[in-house]
């Protein structure tokens, strides 16, 4: 190695040997970023096949030989088979086509839905939640159209298209749930008939289940379920179906009351010379009974406003009824849902505020004893009035109150005043519901709820004169369905109708016939908020210090003051 001829050959060949991995470096990132480009790396650089280099013995000294590389920059032979394995592991992989498996028919109507999604889906869903409904059901089934098979309407579209055609027998209008062709279309056209004709189906289900408006259109005096169908779960149902025309069918309320009405609208579209007034009052009734629940209860109280009757449901018929006294017409009863909690034998009656505001304060401020004449208790809590009665023959709410709360303040209860019953027309309250037989009314519930005690009117009477009792009907839920049937059908198959006293008729016919939208969340509201509207006190007549003389009038209703009128 002392040669200068051999020291000159040694650094050369370790000038080389150095230089190596510097290549191998460079070569590494240029694949790097071949791999990133739209291009396979392997289509852009093509892998650099060396000749392995001869090693000289330990020996030895180092030579140049024809087996050098022949630049500086190509790779050490120890690094290539790591550069080989880098190079394969970063090779992006290719995606399957998920419309491969499409009829090329239905791949190219498909490609369009993918489109009109990306850049109309707001357009043709409005609904936010509609919309997101409709992107994720495409996406699951790979954009593949619903009611097209190779470019074709199919027997599921045949279907849904034949039952939105016979909306009216549900009381709907068929033009509001037009079908679009499918004959002879491009595919970018026949792509939009499919959303157009799933935004009909998911429009119709919407309506015949929840009904068209939201009640709020009609009066703030209701609170109801009103409860759209998912859109999920609508797309689902009429494509998984054997029979997509009965599965958008069965979005119509399946009660009896419901269905006995649609059957009486076939029979009098049926007779020459029906009336249209008989007609629209049918269809507004039907409306109305989509906002209640699909499932009324197993156990129920019906009341019908302006039928002034109480009915018990039980497992499918009719139980027991009676006649009930309700809202004056300027302090209608409300229509809501709720389940009975309890009923309350001995009540003591706790006066609502706006009759306390409206009515009793008015009076005692022109005479100061006359709530004590009355029975009734006055005390006053941070400048705020309570006024009470206790339990008693005279009291306000009779012997019995049978109590769901709600945001109105309105129950059912006995009265100390029975000649209102004999009446036809049994509006007088400030809301709540008189119950003609209140100790046979408890004995029914009574027995569904909590059935091995062997309730019996007598048994309830028997309780009278003590302190307040509650009794609970949580064992088995009691619903009180509080409705408004202008029309019905009664247990002898007949169509009854009745006197629209509260003007709810005219009001949903006329939002029938203007309103067309998506609908809207009722707005949360305070369960204390009192329904009525502010009203101005009667002015009480002249007094000459006996209460027999002092009269208090109320719309319809003239009478003396003592409270029996007022509840």
């Amino acid at each position: 190695m002392s040669n200068p001829r051999n020291r000159i050959l040694a650094s050369t060949a370790l000038a080389l040997v150095l230089a190596a991995p510097l290549g191998y470096l460079a070569k590494g990132h240029l694949t790097a970023m071949a791999a990133t480009t739209a291009e396979p790396a392997a289509a852009q650089f093509a892998p650099t096949v060396a000749t392995p280099a001869v090693t000289a013995p330990a020996n030895e000294p180092a030579a140049i030989s024809n087996s050098v590389p022949a630049t500086a920059t190509e790779p050490a032979p120890s690094a290539q088979p790591a550069a080989a394995t880098e190079q394969t592991a970063i090779e992006p992989a290719v995606a399957p086509d998920p419309l491969a498996a499409l009829d090329p028919a239905d791949r190219a109507v498909a490609e369009n839905i993918r489109d009109l999604l990306a850049t109309k889906g707001d357009k043709l869903f409005t609904a936010k939640k509609e919309r997101a409904a409709v992107e994720a059901f495409y996406q699951n089934r790979n954009l593949a159209p619903l009611w097209l098979d190779k470019g074709i309407q199919n027997a599921r579209a045949e279907a849904v298209i034949a039952r939105m055609k016979n909306a009216d027998a549900d009381g709907l209008e068929p033009g509001d749930y037009k079908a679009p062709s499918f004959a002879g279309l491009a595919p970018d056209v026949l792509a939009e008939a499919e959303l157009r004709l799933t935004r009909a189906v998911l429009t119709y289900a919407r309506h015949v289940q929840a009904g068209r408006f939201p009640y709020t259109r009609v009066s703030k005096n209701i609170e109801l379920p009103q409860a759209a169908p998912e859109p999920a779960d609508v797309l689902s149902s009429v494509a998984d179906a054997a029979d997509a025309g009965k599965a958008l069918d069965l979005y119509s309320p399946q009660n009896e009351h419901y269905r006995k009405l649609k059957a009486a609208l076939a029979d009098l579209r049926g007779k020459p010379g029906a009336s249209k007034g008989q007609i629209e009052t049918i269809t507004a009734n039907m409306e109305r009974w989509r906002w209640y629940a699909r499932d009324l209860g197993n156990a129920y109280s019906l009341v019908n406003l302006p039928d002034f009757t109480l009915r018990v449901m039980h497992n499918g018929g009719q139980v027991w009824t009676t006649r009930i006294v309700i809202g004056k017409p300027s302090m209608p009863t409300p229509l809501l849902s709720e389940t009975m909690k309890y009923l309350t034998v001995n009540p003591t009656w706790t006066v609502p505020q706006s009759i306390v505001r409206n009515e009793y304060l008015p009076a005692l401020a022109q005479d100061p004893t006359v709530l004590d004449r009355m029975g009734l208790r006055v005390s006053y809590n941070g400048g705020g009035v309570t006024i009470t009665q206790p339990p008693g023959d005279g009291n306000a709410l009779g012997r019995v109150r049978f109590s769901f709360n709600n945001r109105f303040s309105v129950f059912q209860h006995d009265t100390p005043d029975k000649g209102l019953f004999s009446e036809t027309v049994r509006a007088y309250s400030h809301g709540c519901m008189r119950v003609q037989d209140p100790p046979k009314y408890a004995e029914v519930l009574l027995n569904i709820a909590r059935p091995s005690e062997h309730w019996t009117a007598e048994k309830i009477r028997r309780m009278y004169g003590g302190g307040e009792r509650d009794l609970p009907l949580q064992a088995t839920p009691i619903w009180v369905h509080l409705t408004y049937q202008t029309a019905f059908v009664d247990n002898a198959g007949k169509l009854e109708m009745r006197r629209d006293i509260y003007g709810l008729d005219g009001r949903t016919i006329a939002a029938i016939k203007s309103e067309r939208g998506n609908l809207e969340p009722a707005p949360e509201r305070k369960r204390e908020e009192i329904a009525t509207a502010p009203r101005k006190p009667a002015a009480p007549a002249a007094r000459t210090g006996a209460l027999s003389q002092t009269t208090y009038t109320t719309p319809g209703y003239p009478r003396q003051l003592p409270p029996s009128i007022f509840r």
